[in-house]
């Protein structure tokens, strides 16, 4: 069997257990990830997950960057889409600010809170906002050469204040804060207007 071929087996196992440890993390919390859960819950031994990864904390960081691709992937759509910068910047903050966030985001949220941190979690954490930011800074950086928009600071520090605004929101209703997703997508939208002296429709 070619090492090309043993390359994409071994991927797709990880791919496995990484799909298995978060259907662990979504049912029952970060904190019941272990190791012995998820090869539990893949029909594995503990050996045959320990080949794959070191252990429980290289499992979550491909757990956390699994979950996050996906949104990320969304985000990507609305950057090559059709239409104005406004239009587009528009739909990145309908994404970035949804009704409900899900669970899986919510417990994302939650373990990112109560997990303790090592230098490689941080680096994780690090790379995730600034692929965020960098979505942001394209539009911003587009609507500011074709005219749309006319920005009252650098453009680098409105896209980190747009997340910045979106992870607060994000967080409202796993801290119990009481508003509307349409309140809030109305106040990341004002900032941003105020900030690109811009309109955006919702």
């Amino acid at each position: 069997m070619s090492t090309s071929s043993n390359g994409k087996k071994a991927e797709a196992k990880r791919a496995e257990l990484v799909a298995a440890a978060v259907r662990v993390v979504m049912r029952e919390g970060i904190g019941a990830a272990s190791v012995r859960a998820v090869a539990q819950e893949a029909q594995i031994s503990v050996g045959s997950v320990l080949y794959y990864f070191s252990g429980i904390d290289e499992l979550l960081r491909r757990t956390v960057e699994s979950v996050m691709d996906r949104y990320f992937a969304q985000r990507l759509h609305v950057l090559a889409s059709f239409g104005t910068a406004a239009q587009r910047l528009s739909q990145l903050i309908d994404l970035g600010v949804p009704d409900d966030i899900g669970e899986d985001l919510s417990r994302l949220y939650k373990s990112i809170a109560l997990k303790p941190t090592n230098s490689e979690d941080l680096a994780l954490y690090e790379g995730l906002y600034k692929r965020q930011v960098s979505l942001y800074l394209s539009i911003i950086e587009t609507g500011q050469e074709n005219g749309e928009f006319t920005p009252e600071a650098p453009a680098l520090r409105i896209a980190q204040n747009l997340i910045a605004l979106e992870d607060a929101y994000d967080l409202y209703p796993v801290i119990g804060v009481p508003l509307s997703g349409a309140e809030k997508r109305a106040n990341v939208r004002s900032y941003a207007e105020l900030a690109l002296g811009c309109t955006l429709q919702e």
